[in-house]
């Protein structure tokens, strides 16, 4: 963790001082000037400017009042870990709408790509074993917990429950080809960056 607050406050350094830097030019101000409005000293100023140090909230605060421009703003801070600014949520609130919003995203991508690439009766097909695959997945699990309870569930025919026993082979078979249409890497990006969102303050 030690790492990160390292690398976060580098990253919060070099965009402040660079924005603070381009700011203060294009007003034309020379340091003594901007300093006295954004309520810092010309030795703090330098600093800030030369990226030594991370600007304070309060100094954010006060260019954002005086300028209307956010010196780390968030779309930059952002790009530099990996993200885009649509990835961003403007309150916390947002959080589980947006999380809705990607997985139907994903929904829609993999059904766009069914009707590239397969045809009517390929995508017929498809559906058929995605719906055996939810079946024999749900069968499975439930047989396990019951198991696991010890209650009374499933279709035994000589001491054998042939269902159970016949969900696990098909998911079996069925595993490999569902998995490869999954954008598993996409799906774990964005789990990944959503449990950093939930772990950094």
């Amino acid at each position: 963790m030690a790492s990160s607050d390292k690398h976060y406050e580098s990253i919060a350094r070099q965009i402040g001082a660079a924005n603070l830097l381009a700011l203060r030019t294009s007003t034309g101000m020379s340091q003594s000037h901007f300093a006295t409005v954004i309520g810092l000293s010309d030795r703090a100023l330098r600093r800030y400017e030369r990226g030594e140090r991370e600007l304070p909230q309060k100094t954010r605060l006060a260019i954002i009042h005086e300028f209307k421009i956010d010196p780390l703003a968030s779309d930059q801070l952002a790009e530099e870990l990996g993200f885009e600014a649509k990835d961003l949520l403007h309150d916390a609130k947002g959080r589980k709408a947006k999380d809705k919003g990607f997985w139907k995203t994903l929904r829609r991508e993999s059904q766009g790509l069914r009707k590239r690439n397969y045809s009517p009766l390929g995508q017929l097909f498809l559906k058929i074993r995605d719906e055996v695959y939810f079946c024999a997945t749900m069968y499975f699990m439930m047989q396990n917990i019951a198991l696991a309870l010890e209650l009374p569930f499933g279709f035994e025919i000589n001491g054998i429950d042939w269902m159970f026993l016949g969900s696990f082979v098909v998911i079996l078979l069925l595993l490999p080809s569902v998995v490869a249409e999954l954008p598993v890497l996409k799906a774990a990006q964005y789990a990944l960056r959503s449990t950093r969102a939930r772990i950094t303050p």
